[in-house]
This record gives C-alpha cells, structure tokens and sequence, in this order.
C-alpha cells in the first residue's frame, strides 16, 4: 500500500503539514509506504487554454513539473490532499494541481489509475466556526466523486497560528488515526475485488 500526500501549504511544518506527518505515521504503523510533495516546492503552472472535450484534452504546459507529480500521484494507493483554507478554497498550489488533472482524468492511459483510488482531505483554518473547513472539503468530496475515487475521510482542525496544533494532542490523534484506518480499510475494500 502506497500513500501520497499533496502538502498544498507553502509553509513547511505549518499546521497542515503537521498533521500530514502524524497520517502518514499512523499509515505507517498499517504497513503503508509514505510520500509527500510540497506542491509550493513544484514548477505546477495553472491550467492553460484546453479543449472542452476531456477525453480528447491535452495538456498544454506538459513541460512543467506536472507529469512527475501526477506520476508518483497516480502510482499511490492513497492520496491525500493537505491544505489550509485560504479565501474559501483550497491553497493555489493544490488548486492549481487540481485543474490541471482535468486534462488527464478522463483520457487513456489514465482514467484506469484514477478509478479506487483513496482519498483523504486535511484542512486547517484560522476562524472558530467549527464549520469552517467544508470551503475545502466540499468542492474536494466532488472531485473524489468525478474521479470515482473512495474517500476515507477527512480531519477539520480549527488552528492558526503555525506550528500551534503541537499543541493540541487530539488533533494529532485525530490524523494519525485517520491514517491507520484509511490504510486498513482500503485494504479491506481491495482485498474484496
């Protein structure tokens, strides 16, 4: 079993990337091999002018560092995507990412690699409402969806200063849970096929 997580926070040991690093120690301790990309650290320009048809789309920026991290993306089991809530979305880098799979979703060789992959959404936020995070996992359910992936769940962590959720060991409880449990029930759903 393979997980990847997309850190879309351009912060290095931000809260995001905090409790990426507590999943992927308790998929660890599930026996899954870990990878991690920060996305900021990527030459991933936004999405350029493509056809309407997405089963005839082609990339025009395939010259960047998309085609390596949609790889190692596509090459995981589980994906997960890592970001705090910026002005009602996810961070530009996961949401430039994002738009540019839309050229290879569809299309062959790829629609297969997407297809039972699982997927699993952190999010930090800076506002008390508890609800705050649904601005990222709402639109990212959807994609799960479009992709006709299965999602394994998601942590929601009202925190804003960085580095502050150290301080908060139910949060970091919560992630590496989350991480053990995806890994053993995906595990569970692909040992049935």
């Amino acid at each position: 079993m393979k997980v990847i997580v997309l850190a879309g926070s351009p912060r290095k040991q931000g809260n995001s990337d905090i409790l990426a690093d507590e999943f992927s120690r308790g998929a660890q301790q599930a026996a899954a091999a870990t990878d991690k990309i920060y996305l900021d650290e990527m030459n991933i320009r936004p999405i350029g002018e493509v056809i309407d048809n997405t089963r005839q789309r082609i990339d025009p920026r395939c010259d960047d560092d998309l085609p390596a991290v949609l790889e190692r993306f596509l090459d995981a089991d589980i994906a997960v995507f890592a970001t705090p809530v910026y002005w009602a979305g996810v961070s530009a880098q996961l949401k430039c990412f994002i738009d540019r799979m839309s050229s290879y979703f569809n299309r062959e060789p790829y629609v297969q690699r997407f297809v039972g992959k699982g997927y699993v959404i952190l999010t930090t936020f800076g506002r008390a409402e508890p609800d705050h995070g649904k601005w990222v996992t709402e639109p990212l359910r959807l994609c799960v969806r479009v992709l006709k992936g299965i999602y394994l769940g998601e942590l929601c962590v009202s925190v804003y200063h960085k580095g502050k959720v150290r301080d908060m060991p139910e949060a970091l409880q919560a992630a590496f849970k989350l991480g053990k449990q995806a890994v053993e029930k995906l595990s569970r759903q692909q040992e049935r096929c």
